[in-house]
């Protein structure tokens, strides 16, 4: 009688033999660690799927924060960088470090572009420039890193500014990627396409209600880009950044209001962390890339039927998402109720003082 792989292991615990049924049960356990083992080994030692050596990369908001992170560490790629914003003297700042950390300094092309990328003409103006060049040649990597955030509570916010929020975190992100695109087909350049949302993208709590439906808006473009884009072998990726300790962040806690503040906590990534966490989810060929649990965890709980980024990883926390995910609700709403408790308070305080 043959013996299984289960039933060899148990005995050399010295304990009884295993019944039919317990050697069945301990056999798919056996299967199951070793499909993990080897989905987690697939994904350590996978090739380099984010090969940008002597490519060129065409970067928006690469001026400061998450976008100059990602320039200086695609010099040190060996790409050939273009970095794309409105303001010269930051632009220039950031040319000047990537040719400080360069692969092939000799060889490596790093210029820049002052465009506002809102008005669709600048935002083709500068595709322009940057191609020229390159033979005028599409780039062969888009990313996309401008956004800005606004945050307030509802009745606070003016029309204008969602129209802001919109227009710079979405249309700026898709003038972009319309025109490179076009020019990636019209030179038959299988590239790849970056976009970069947020946390924000996935969840959403007081006090960012211009920003987060731009954020949710980028996911549904990505979604549509990945699946679309396979028509000309063209890749596209997403990065959902949590919060960072950047330039745009001490701006927007000018505007934070207290709520959201106690929502959102206090941790957070350095720009030069997160880049270097953005370019190694890519390097895996990750469609979704995250570098924090938080965001990893609303990732597997809401991740449609785009690709699995981590199989293991994604499949656990999406079998405990339900519970997770309740917890969460109540913690956020729970913390807003509390808030509107201190809020009445308040004003019944300032209503004594008046009278």
């Amino acid at each position: 009688m043959t013996t299984s792989p289960a039933d060899a292991l148990w005995s050399l615990s010295g304990r009884a033999p295993l019944t039919v049924f317990e050697s069945i049960c301990f056999n798919l356990f056996l299967i199951v660690i070793a499909v993990h083992i080897l989905i987690f080994a697939y994904d350590l030692f996978k090739s380099d799927r984010f090969v940008v050596k002597g490519k060129h990369v065409y970067l928006t908001g690469g001026s400061v924060g998450l976008g100059r992170g990602v320039a200086i560490e695609l010099a040190k790629k060996g790409a050939h960088v273009t970095i794309v914003a409105r303001k010269k003297a930051p632009l220039e700042e950031t040319v000047e470090l990537m040719k400080k950390n360069a692969l092939n300094p000799e060889t490596q092309k790093f210029a820049y572009v002052c465009a506002d990328l809102t008005d669709k003409t600048q935002a083709s103006r500068a595709l322009d420039e940057a191609c020229a060049p390159f033979d005028g040649q599409a780039p062969e990597v888009i990313m996309t890193c401008a956004g800005m955030a606004l945050p307030k509570l509802f009745v606070d916010y003016e029309p204008e500014d969602f129209e802001r929020n919109m227009q710079l975190n979405y249309f700026g992100t898709l003038y972009t990627i319309h025109d490179g695109v076009k020019r990636m087909v019209r030179d038959g350049v299988k590239g790849k396409v970056v976009l970069v949302s947020s946390t924000m993208g996935m969840v959403a709590f007081a006090g960012y209600g211009a920003y987060t439906p731009t954020k949710y808006a980028l996911t549904g473009l990505a979604e549509t880009l990945r699946n679309e884009l396979l028509l000309y072998g063209i890749s596209t990726h997403i990065y959902y950044p949590g919060t960072m300790f950047t330039p745009g962040y001490e701006t927007e806690n000018l505007t934070k209001p207290q709520i959201t503040r106690e929502i959102e906590g206090k941790e957070g990534l350095t720009p030069e962390v997160a880049a270097k966490g953005m370019l190694k989810g890519l390097s895996k060929g990750y469609y979704a890339v995250t570098t924090d649990f938080d965001t990893k965890f609303l990732r597997a709980t809401k991740k449609g039927v785009t690709p699995y980024s981590n199989v293991i990883l994604e499949f656990w926390l999406n079998a405990i998402g339900p519970f997770a995910t309740a917890q969460v609700r109540w913690e956020f709403d729970t913390k807003v109720k509390n808030f509107a408790k201190k809020m009445a308070k308040e004003t019944r305080t300032d209503t004594k003082k008046d009278d």
